[in-house]
């Protein structure tokens, strides 16, 4: 099957040493389960060169030039980082790699895409099996003219470093914390952005004949009135240094960076840390002072430690430049989030790998030593520590919306629509209704919308049937910000017992109240609990 775009053999090579595949074939399974996501990502029947069989495939007594050239004409080449894979006189290497990169520097599309999003990535996607050794690092930084960013499949424990399995998902002491299903996800969604952006750029630029309207970033669909409607602005956007941090915690900066991101933050650095000690120092600098606070993830690890001075860690090395930027530039805000993970191990709450005694003093040092704009957080998830950082650090002028008095104030996400339509026509036959469908990737316009039109009304309702995923974090974040305990508004959360995972989807709070019913009853369900509640 020809590549999606001509003049290209493939879309995807896969390159890899086979001594990773002989043991127990990881690469093969890799390949396997990276068509079928590969399916359900995106619409487009994506071509995949694969080389499984050594014997079968293009050996040393070939003319490699020939036999090779035009399958390494490909899109995207995803080269399986081990720990044999950047030897420099290997096949693969020789043959594969440097090709590719020269054919990708030399060719139309060049060897980066700027994504639809803004940002850039390369054409080379590495898939990372092992931890690899320091000079592996800074050869393939070399190659590739910058740090290192990987998609890594490693299971690592203590004395253990080797590729992550699919069987591994329900093994707890995985350190690094990565499951095989959303890894596999990760390279797909990569692929998917390099894509759609490749064949967006492929394509002839569209002429308008007409003159182009004004649009708002972000809508409401509500039947309150026109003026309540709020549109996110994406200026003054705050931006945050994320700090790298120790290997066990990795899986847990991603995570954090996702939740950031998704809360309206700009998020520094997104590329992953330099091995080079003096390329690490230079981009910390560089990306802190791009930035308006700092955020530190600890752990039980202290990390990497300088050559040339092994008291002072990576993370310690980050701590400490913030710290100098909090005491040179007023409002700089520092946050020092301790893992609860961490917490419970130098608590004795459970067993497991104890916290190194230099990490320990490491944090002992921070505690005594907090400024005013320094904030160490117990918060035990990233929505909880995020939602106290916007609070300190996003600061912006609050425009007053047009909203009215109403008994019941129901809020349902956009994919929820069809069923909360019905219901709420059920419900409007009797008590005064206002309704807000949320649309996705605008969720800031709806939270100020929520936080105005909830004191006006005497029930607030979150419904969910497919969208609990939205409706628990929704909740609590409103719940949060109408006061919690002292809100005037109750908040009921309900959703339908279909599908069967929402049964354990429940919200406990003051002023909260939390029902799973089958759909027919939902609208007799939130009468009787306005009864209830509202009128006692």
């Amino acid at each position: 099957m020809p590549s999606i775009l001509p003049g290209f053999e493939y879309d995807i090579f896969i390159s890899y040493r086979h001594n990773d595949n002989k043991y127990d074939q990881w690469v093969s399974d890799f390949v396997h389960n990276l068509r079928l996501e590969l399916v359900a990502t995106l619409k487009d029947r994506l071509s995949i060169y694969f080389d499984e069989n050594p014997e079968d495939g293009i050996r040393d007594i070939h003319n490699v030039d020939k036999s090779l050239a035009s399958k390494l004409n490909a899109l995207i080449f995803i080269p399986i980082i081990s720990n044999t894979y950047c030897d420099t006189s290997s096949f693969a290497w020789r043959q594969e790699f440097l090709p590719f990169k020269s054919l990708a520097a030399n060719g139309e599309l060049g060897p980066d895409v700027t994504l639809t999003n803004g940002n850039v990535a390369s054409r080379m996607l590495p898939v990372r099996i092992h931890e690899i050794d320091v000079e592996d690092t800074r050869l393939l930084e070399r190659e590739l003219n910058g740090a290192l960013r990987t998609i890594d499949f490693i299971y690592k424990s203590a004395g253990v470093n080797r590729p992550l399995r699919q069987k591994d998902d329900g093994l707890l002491d995985n350190q690094s914390g990565t499951l095989y299903r959303n890894q596999i996800n990760k390279v797909a969604n990569a692929i998917k952005d390099l894509i759609v952006s490749l064949k967006r750029g492929s394509g002839p630029n569209p002429t308008l004949s007409l003159p182009i309207r004004p649009f708002s970033t972000a809508s409401i669909s509500a039947s309150v009135p026109e003026t309540i409607r709020y549109a996110v602005s994406n200026g003054n956007r705050t931006t945050v240094y994320l700090a790298w941090t120790s290997f066990e915690l990795k899986a847990k900066r991603e995570e954090m960076l996702i939740t950031l991101q998704k809360a309206g933050f700009d998020v520094v650095p997104t590329i992953d840390c330099p091995s080079d000690e003096d390329a690490f120092r230079d981009k910390v600098r560089e990306y802190m002072e791009k930035s308006k606070c700092s955020l530190h993830i600890l752990g039980n690890e202290y990390g990497r430690r300088f050559e040339a001075d092994d008291s002072m860690s990576f993370p310690a090395f980050q701590f400490e430049e913030a710290r100098k930027k909090s005491e040179s530039e007023m409002g700089f805000q520092t946050f020092i989030w301790f893992s609860p993970e961490a917490r419970e191990t130098l608590m004795g709450a459970q067993s497991g790998e104890a916290m190194k005694p230099a990490q320990a003093t490491f944090i002992n040092h921070i505690r005594n030593n907090i400024t005013r704009d320094m904030v160490f957080s117990n918060s035990t998830g990233p929505m909880q520590l995020v939602e106290d950082m916007r609070a300190i650090t996003v600061q912006k002028e609050v425009p007053q919306l047009d909203t009215k008095d109403t008994d019941i104030f129901f809020i349902f996400n956009q994919q929820d629509e069809q069923d909360a339509e019905l219901i709420t026509d059920l419900i409007s036959n009797v008590y005064p209704i206002e309704t807000m469908n949320i649309l996705p990737d605008s969720e800031e316009a709806y939270r100020e919308l929520s936080k105005q039109q909830i004191p006006k009304s005497r029930l607030a309702v979150v419904y969910f049937k497919y969208a609990a995923d939205w409706a628990i974090p929704f909740a609590k974040q409103i719940w949060k910000q109408i006061g919690g305990a002292s809100s005037p508004t109750p908040i009921m959360l309900i959703g339908e017992d279909d599908p069967r995972s929402n049964i354990a989807r429940t919200f406990k709070a003051p002023k909260v109240v939390s029902s799973i019913v089958p759909k027919q009853d939902v609208p007799e369900e939130v009468k009787r609990v306005y009864v209830k509640v509202v009128q006692p």
